[in-house]
C-alpha cells in the first residue's frame, strides 16, 4: 500500500534518494556518506508516514551490532510474490497449486502470497475492492476458495520443499471489519470521536490503535494461529514502518517460540534488523536502476549504495532485492515497459548477483505488461515467451549450486568504464563468481582489473562464462578485456588453476 502522493509508506527517502557524488578516493567517499547518513532524520519526509519507532536504538549505535540471526532457509531465500487473482488462470488456490512444481523448478524457496483474507464492501475500490482491506484476519477471501483450500496449497507447497508466508495487514483494517464491530475502541478516533483512516487517500480502510494492549494481543494471537495451527513459514509485514516497532519485536519472539519463521519488513528502517525481522526493502536499489539504464546517474552509484547500506545498517542485515513488485506494477509501470526487454534482463541479474535475498513479482517469469490492479482481477496472458523464465531458472540454480552468490563477500572489480560498466566478484572460500554489466546504450570493450584476492597465491585463474559457456585463463598481472553488448551481461565461475 502506498501513502498519498508524495510519500510512500515503507519507504525510507534517506536511505533511497543518494546524492551523485563525484568520483574520489575510497576515504573522501566514507567521509562524505557518514556525514549524509546521519544528518539528523528530522528532514526526512517520509517520517511523515510512520508513527515514532518505540524503544528504538539510535542510527549510530544500529550499524555497530549484529542484525538477527535467520534461519537459512531465510538467508538463502528466492522469493515468488504471488498476487492471487493473477498468479493463475483460474485466479484461485487450486488454480495457483497446480503452479508450485513449476515454481520448484525455476528455483523458487518461499511463496509470499499478497493478503488471502476477506476483502471489506464498505468504501471499497474498483470492483472487487483491496486485498489490502481486510475484513477477517481468521478466514480467506472465498474469491479465492475455502481454508481447505488454502491448507491444501500450503501442503503442496511444503511438499515441494518450499515455504510459504502471507502478507500481514495490521495498520488497518476494513470499515466493515469484524474488529470494528466489536472492538471499535481499538481504532483511532478523531476529536469528534469518529473513526477515521491512516490518512487522507485510504479511504477504504480505518486506522488501528496501537496504544490498545488488548488489540497487540489481539493480534499476536492471531499470528501465532497463522504460524502454529494452520503452518505457514511467516509473514510480510504491510507498511511495517507505521506499526511501533516494539509491537514486531514482541511478535518475533512469541513466534520464534514456535518454530524458525520469516518476516519480511515492508519498510528501510536499519532497526528492523536487530529483533524483528529478516529482511527489509530495498527501494534504494529500485529507485537507481531507472537513472542507471537511462544513463543519467553513472554506474559506481551502486558502489555509493552498498557503502552507505554498509554504514547504516547492522552487520548481516539481508536487503530484499527487486526490479518491480505488486505496488510498482500497478501504480508505476510493468517492468518490461519500464526498463525495456534488455534492461530487464540486466537488473535481473543484479537483483540475483548483488548480496541480498531476490524477489519474483507474478507474471514477470512472462515478463508480463499488464498493470495488474490491486482492485480487480487481471489476467496474466501465460502463452508469452518464456525467455526471462530460463533466465531467472538460470540465476536461481546459480544461487543454490554457489554458496558465494548467496552469502559470499562482495568485492569490486574496477572497469576502465567506470560510468557505465559495473562488475564485481562475490566470493565464498574458494567459490567465486563473477557479474559483469553494461548499462550503455553503445557496445563496449572495457578492461577489468581483477583484485588480487581473487587470484590467491596463484598467477593465473581460470573463467567460465556462463551465457555463452566459453572459458578463458587470466593472469593476475593482465587486465579481463570483456566485450559487452548494450546493456549486455555477462558471469563467469572462477577457478583458480
Amino acid at each position: 500500500m502506498s501513502c498519498p502522493v508524495p510519500f510512500t509508506a515503507g519507504r525510507d527517502h534517506d536511505d533511497s534518494e543518494m546524492m551523485i557524488l563525484p568520483k574520489m578516493n575510497d576515504g573522501h567517499v566514507r567521509l562524505i556518506i557518514a556525514l549524509l547518513v546521519f544528518v539528523p532524520a528530522i528532514f526526512s519526509p517520509s517520517l511523515i508516514c510512520q508513527q515514532p519507532l518505540q524503544n528504538s536504538p539510535t542510527i549510530g549505535n544500529v550499524a555497530t551490532q549484529p542484525a538477527l540471526h535467520s534461519a537459512g532457509w531465510v538467508t538463502d531465500a528466492v522469493i515468488y510474490s504471488a498476487y492471487l487473482r493473477s498468479a493463475s488462470p483460474e485466479g484461485t488456490f487450486a488454480g495457483f497449486e497446480k503452479r508450485i512444481p513449476e515454481l520448484k523448478a525455476m528455483g523458487v524457496t518461499v511463496v509470499w502470497l499478497l493478503p488471502i483474507h476477506p476483502v471489506g464492501v464498505k468504501l471499497r475500490k474498483g470492483t472487487l475492492g483491496s486485498p489490502y482491506s481486510v475484513q477477517d484476519y481468521y478466514s480467506v477471501n472465498p474469491e479465492f476458495g475455502t481454508m481447505d483450500d488454502f491448507r491444501n496449497l500450503l501442503k503442496t507447497v511444503h511438499a515441494n520443499g518450499m515455504k510459504l508466508i502471507i502478507d500481514l495487514v495490521i495498520n488497518h483494517a476494513a470499515w466493515d471489519s469484524k474488529l470494528i464491530g466489536l472492538h471499535p475502541e481499538w481504532f483511532k478516533h478523531d476529536a469528534s470521536g469518529a473513526i477515521i483512516s491512516p490518512n487522507s487517500n485510504w479511504t477504504d480502510v480505518a486506522a488501528l490503535d496501537y496504544s490498545k494492549s488488548d488489540l497487540r494481543n489481539y493480534l499476536m494471537d492471531m499470528m501465532e494461529w497463522w504460524v502454529k495451527d494452520i503452518g505457514i513459514d511467516g509473514f510480510r509485514c504491510d507498511v511495517a514502518e507505521m506499526v511501533p516497532l516494539d509491537f514486531w519485536q514482541e511478535a518475533r519472539r512469541r513466534l520464534n517460540a514456535i518454530k524458525p519463521v520469516m518476516m519480511l519488513s515492508e519498510g528501510s528502517k536499519p532497526e528492523h534488523h536487530l529483533e524483528a525481522f529478516d529482511l527489509t526493502y530495498s527501494w534504494n536499489l529500485y529507485d537507481l536502476f531507472d537513472p542507471l539504464l537511462k544513463n543519467t546517474r553513472p554506474a559506481f552509484d551502486l558502489d555509493t549504495l552498498l557503502e552507505k547500506e554498509a554504514l547504516r545498517f547492522p552487520k548481516g542485515s539481508l536487503r530484499l532485492r527487486f526490479n518491480t513488485n505488486h505496488d510498482k506494477n500497478a501504480w508505476d509501470s510493468p517492468a518490461v515497459l519500464k526498463y525495456g526487454p534488455d534492461g530487464l534482463k540486466l537488473t535481473a541479474i543484479l537483483i540475483n548477483t548483488l548480496p541480498g535475498v531476490p524477489l519474483l513479482y507474478t507474471g514477470e517469469e512472462v515478463a508480463n505488461d499488464k498493470k495488474l490492479s490491486l482492485f480487480e482481477k487481471v489476467q496474466v496472458d501465460w502463452s508469452r515467451p518464456h525467455d526471462m523464465e530460463k533466465l531467472y531458472t538460470t540465476l536461481f540454480h546459480l544461487r543454490r549450486d554457489h554458496k558465494a552468490l548467496r552469502s559470499g563477500n562482495f568485492v569490486h572489480v574496477s572497469s576502465s568504464d567506470e560510468k557505465t560498466v559495473y562488475a564485481f566478484v562475490r566470493i565464498s572460500g574458494s567459490d567465486k563468481i563473477l557479474t559483469v554489466v553494461n548499462f550503455g546504450k553503445d557496445s563496449v570493450a572495457t578492461n577489468l582489473t581483477v583484485p588480487e584476492q581473487v587470484f590467491g597465491d596463484d598467477p593465473e585463474i581460470a573463467l567460465h562464462e556462463i551465457f555463452s559457456d566459453r572459458s578463458i585463463i587470466i593472469q593476475k598481472t593482465k587486465p579481463l578485456e570483456v566485450q559487452l553488448s548494450p546493456r549486455g551481461y555477462q558471469m563467469y565461475i572462477l577457478k583458480t588453476k
